[in-house]
């Protein structure tokens, strides 16, 4: 999947839609997107080369915690 733009924006845009979209149905595709974002931010964090690792990891536990929120 390709994401547009710094990840850490587009984590902070999908944490916005989960918290806007609360208690309304979302489709299939967009929550397998959030969860892809995830996959992604993680995988962005382990490269040494990348320099925010530390601010990406509150990003990436809001999306889950919306997540996991969505799945009770």
């Amino acid at each position: 999947m390709k994401f547009h733009g710094p990840i850490l924006d587009n984590l902070n845009n999908a944490i916005a839609s989960a918290r806007r979209l609360r208690g309304h149905p979302v489709y299939k595709d967009t929550v397998a997107y959030w969860n892809e974002l995830i996959q992604e931010a993680r995988r962005i964090q382990r490269e040494p080369t990348y320099e925010q690792a530390d601010v990406l990891e509150p990003a990436i536990v809001s999306l889950k915690l919306e997540l996991a929120e969505r799945n009770r």
